[in-house]
């Protein structure tokens, strides 16, 4: 029953597509897992993103984009640049971009799985209106209780 009221939710936030039918919690069950504690995947997107806090919304959704096809498709760029419709170039600069600002970070499989799990979480609130995990200062937010609070791009 729990699964079932998360899933609604999220289906009601835009997190999970309502297609038309039944919606079965168990199709979701890594989004659940990613949405259970919206604060900590807060903390981790702030801690592992912070590298990307002081660009622009935009460059930070460019490079957050290619960061997670990059990480999704075995480190392959020409296979990013099919994923995401652009120059194999394009994404070499973007990736040389990634490296100058996480450095070692992006060698060790450990902090990539941690980039890859707080970036899948921005990519399914993105498509959500604009919500947010990070916010271009790079500080989470919420109030002292630890409560999360959304973004909305302007």
């Amino acid at each position: 029953m729990q699964w079932a009221l998360k899933t609604l939710y999220l289906v009601q936030r835009g997190v999970i597509e309502a297609d038309r039918g039944v919606i079965r919690s168990v199709e979701h069950m890594s989004t659940l897992i990613l949405f259970q504690d919206e604060g900590l995947i807060t903390s981790l997107a702030d801690l592992r993103l912070a590298p990307l806090a002081h660009l622009r919304p935009s460059q930070q959704d460019r490079l957050a984009e290619t960061l997670l096809a990059w990480l999704q498709s075995g480190r392959n760029a020409n296979e990013v640049a099919m994923r995401l419709h652009v120059h194999p170039q394009t994404v070499r600069y973007r990736l040389r971009q990634l490296e100058d600002l996480f450095g070692d970070q992006l060698l060790d499989p450990d902090l990539r799985f941690d980039l890859e799990i707080v970036l899948r979480a921005r990519a399914l609130l993105a498509d959500n209106a604009g919500e947010r995990i990070l916010q271009a200062t790079g500080k989470a937010v919420g109030d002292s209780a630890g409560e999360v609070v959304t973004f909305r791009r302007s």
